[in-house]
């Protein structure tokens, strides 16, 4: 302990906001625990106090009381005794999107500032191991210093971590295993348990600076503090004890250069454990949040951008993002709380899905009217609206809506004139019900068209289609007896357990493609346990049938059975005696010109205490990549495992966080919310699996191989087990030379279709050159402009051509915060070149439409 001679204790509570109970219970809580560290400082009894580094206590705390005491804590903060932020809140680093931290820290730092808080560390004291990126995003925030412990292991406590951009922030690693969990100075032993803390911290220190956080989950900090205090400095002689706030602790450190290092990301779990099953635990809330981050990146933003913010919307959308981050804190996200917070969850997702869907309504409607009053007027046009900037060819669906009075029997598209191949899915006439604000709510007779298509686009663009209707009988796409499907990359048949894929370009088969595989769980919501007698179970292919061939796509859809065992036995050593049967029906489409083989799989599932995964033969595969926000990392695969682990020992395990892409050999899987991978070897081959469904009957326990010891209180949480029915959408690319991260972004950012009665010309955005630099959002910050977020994956630099539809009046790089780094030319194409790892952001500005909507006539 002679290395120690300044102690900062740092008065805190770390506040999961929703975990082992509700909300609304924990709130409570809060409540009263804010009130209590009040009535502390008021009565000089503490010094400062620390909220965790969230904002969000701010707004559940002034929902709860009077305004007068809302603004006697704002009074704390602005008087420096109280500090929050820079977080909204403390979101998991894996399960969400980059744009989503980038959100949190706006709103979070907008709302401290806003309260007088003076707070800039990147604080991340329980998160489930730390993204690669982290370090970039504080920068770019604006932010040089952050404080981690899960997955982090370091011998120093102060560090300069370093993204693989070469970003670097000074990083505080907390090196002991109870990390910020420091609860001794409330104990009667407080100064015998406070010299054991600091003697274990001693040896990681460089300045001589410890640091004691004084709270925990959920608990506040003694009455008799002070009186504490006094006692260790009468104990501990020629040792500095005092009171820091956050801010003030960094300070401290001004000038000084650590002398550790960490590197990247930081997965470690040597220390303390990282939880690694948490990526697979209740996947349908991973697709929803996924789901809420595409619809609020990809058609809110993205129509904000195209109409110029003229619907004056920004309150609107950051409530929708609030609703969003909200399901995002580490326990939630995770999966790992009482089912009725998960409940709540689902709830959240569903209102801010109604939103943006309403928004998109209205968006659209002004922009290209839909005549509702007059049901025998016609609406001839198809709106199709791009957000994404890569060049493709993108599949359409379309319901096209004819007056039933005007219907011929059929209908035709064209657009410019030259006619287009469509196919018609389904036509029915029926009642529609018709409403609109402007509107009376009324029914309109109607000959609706089920239509499916194919349309190119070079970028971030908005074409024209026309309808007309013609006089013959409308064919729709038909059954048909065949063996396999095709287009023009692949061709798919099948066997008993799943597909055969040819790949046509190549002529390499791929066998044993598509396969379900389930094995047994004794594990709980934190992490995958298998137990020592594990069955293992394969779906055979039972049917096939509505083998489906167009002229714009070929599709089957496939129908599994699955028979496993029903649970655990009651040891939790092995399978129970009984057996249900699982049923997978996956639809998988062809697109013609497409490269992409697109799967949509409903599990009904009955199992108990199981792991489901679907796999994919990928070759002999000693190393994988899996993307993280902004980044692509590349994962060796892990042959010999050790499951049973001594005490507070946590097994190193072959499961990979991915966002959204996960890559091996020739295979690259992209999914929305199916965001654990790992390689894994069956049956002789290595395959590429994502995990589907873990079921799982427990919040922690503390009987796992693969944990030694609990992670959290030992609940059931029997909606864990993932009992019903599950969706889920995922594409195959073949061929190395095809990968992109890109792929993912056109599969889960569909086209927007709107049906119109006027006509408007086509606009272009932009569009990227290179499918090597990933896309990440489009949105607006200022008026009259709109920011690109790009980023290069890769380990070498790489450069693309930004080609605008428009001629831009100011172009610049920004930081997240919206400082400029460099300014451009403003021309119609600007040549970017991007380091390794760098992430950009591309502020375009432009002349305001006169109508305030949107650009320029494509040229």
């Amino acid at each position: 302990m002679e290395n120690v001679r300044e102690v900062h204790i740092l008065n805190h509570t770390h506040w999961d906001r929703e975990w082992y109970e509700t909300f609304e219970e924990f709130r409570y809580k809060l409540r009263n625990g804010l009130r209590y560290i009040q009535t502390l400082l008021e009565e000089g009894k503490i010094e400062n106090f620390f909220l965790d580094g969230q904002t969000i206590v701010l707004d559940d705390y002034r929902e709860v009381v009077g305004e007068e005491e809302y603004q006697k804590l704002l009074s704390y903060i602005n008087d420096g005794k109280i500090e929050a932020g820079p977080w909204y809140l403390l979101a998991d680093e894996f399960l969400v999107s980059g744009e989503s931290m980038i959100k949190n820290l706006e709103i979070g730092t907008k709302m401290a500032k806003a309260a007088g808080s003076s707070c800039d560390i990147g604080y991340l004291p329980d998160t489930f191991g730390h993204i690669s990126q982290m370090p970039q995003i504080l920068k770019q925030s604006g932010i040089s210093t952050a404080l981690i412990f899960r997955g982090a292991v370091s011998d120093h406590f102060e560090n300069t971590w370093e993204g693989p951009d070469s970003s670097k922030v000074f990083t505080f690693v907390l090196p002991l295993f109870e990390g910020y969990y420091q609860t001794f100075l409330k104990h009667d032993a407080y100064v015998e348990e406070t010299k054991t803390y600091l003697e274990g911290s001693s040896p990681y220190l460089t300045f001589g600076k410890a640091l004691v956080m004084n709270g925990a989950d959920h608990t506040f900090t003694a009455t008799d503090l002070q009186e504490r205090i006094k006692g260790l400095e009468e104990q501990n002689p020629g040792i500095k004890f005092k009171q820091s706030l956050m801010s003030e602790f960094i300070e401290s450190y001004k000038g000084e250069e650590p002398q550790g290092k960490i590197l990247g990301e930081q997965r470690d779990p040597s220390k303390i454990f990282i939880l690694p099953g948490v990526l697979s635990t209740r996947t349908y809330l991973k697709n929803q949040n996924q789901m809420c981050e595409d619809q609020a990146i990809g058609v809110m933003e993205a129509l904000n951008v195209w109409t110029n913010a003229s619907s004056r919307s920004e309150h609107f959308m950051e409530y929708v993002w609030k609703l969003i981050l909200q399901n995002q804190p580490h326990d939630s996200i995770c999966g790992c709380s009482v089912d009725e917070v998960h409940d709540e969850m689902e709830t959240r997702s569903k209102k801010v899905l109604g939103g943006i869907r309403q928004f998109s309504r209205d968006t659209l409607n002004g922009l290209y009217p839909f005549e509702f009053l007059d049901s025998r007027k016609e609406n001839p046009y198809l709106y199709l609206i791009n957000n994404t900037p890569i060049a493709d060819i993108y599949p359409v669906r379309a319901a096209v809506r004819v007056p039933a009075q005007l219907d011929r029997g059929s209908i035709e598209l064209y657009q410019d004139d030259a006619a287009i191949a469509f196919d018609i899915i389904s036509r029915e006439q029926r009642e529609e019900f018709l409403h609109d604000i402007l509107a009376e709510p009324h029914y309109g007779e109607y000959v609706v068209y089920e239509v499916a298509f194919e349309m190119p686009f070079d970028g971030a663009e908005i074409r024209r289609v026309k309808v007309e209707l013609a006089e013959n009988e409308a064919f729709t796409a038909q059954e048909v007896q065949a063996d396999s499907i095709e287009n023009d990359y692949y061709k798919v048949e099948w066997d008993r357990h799943g597909l055969i894929i040819t790949d046509l370009e190549t002529g390499t088969v791929h066998y044993d493609q598509h396969q379900f595989l389930s094995s047994l769980d004794a594990g709980d919501t934190y992490n995958y346990s298998p137990p020592v007698n594990d069955v293992e179970s394969r779906a055979v292919l039972a049917r096939v049938r509505e083998i489906t061939k167009g002229d714009t796509f070929q599709s089957a859809v496939l129908e599994y059975e699955m028979t496993l065992p029903a649970s655990l036995n009651d040891s939790r050593t092995g399978a129970s005696a009984d057996t249900v049967v699982n049923m997978m029906t996956t639809i998988i489409t062809l697109h013609k010109g497409r490269r992409t083989i697109s799967f949509k799989t409903t599990v009904e599932n009955k199992a108990r205490d199981q792991k489901l995964r679907v796999g994919f033969a990928a070759g002999r595969t000693d190393y994988s990549y899996g993307d993280t926000a902004f980044d692509l990392i590349k994962r060796e695969t892990l042959r010999e495992k050790n499951f049973d682990m001594p005490k507070n020992k946590e097994a190193v395990m072959n499961q990979y966080p991915t966002y959204s892409s996960a890559m091996a050999n020739d295979h690259q899987l992209m999914h929305r919310g199916l965001q654990e991978y790992e390689v894994d070897g069956f049956k002789g081959n290595d395959m590429l699996f994502l995990t589907m469904i873990r079921s799982v009957g427990w919040l922690s326990r503390r009987d796992l191989r693969t944990r030694g010891n609990g992670a959290g209180p030992g609940f059931e949480t029997p909606g864990a087990q993932c009992i019903g029915t599950y969706e889920f959408e995922y594409a195959l690319v073949l061929g190395r030379e095809h990968h992109s991260l890109n792929h993912a972004k056109v599969m889960r950012q569909p086209l927007l279709v709107q049906q119109s009665c006027v006509e408007k010309e086509e606009q272009t955005l932009f569009r990227l050159s290179s499918d090597g630099i990933a896309f990440s959002s489009i949105m607006l910050k200022e008026a009259n402009s709109f920011d690109i977020r790009l980023f290069n994956p890769s380990d070498e630099e790489a450069s693309t051509a930004l080609i605008f539809g428009f001629l831009p009046t100011e172009v610049s790089e920004v930081d997240f915060t919206g400082e400029t780094v460099t300014e451009f030319t403003a021309e119609r194409e600007l040549t970017l070149s991007l380091q390794p790892k760098q992430i950009k952001t591309i502020r375009v500005k432009r002349k305001a439409h006169p109508q305030g909507l949107l650009l320029h006539p494509m040229k």
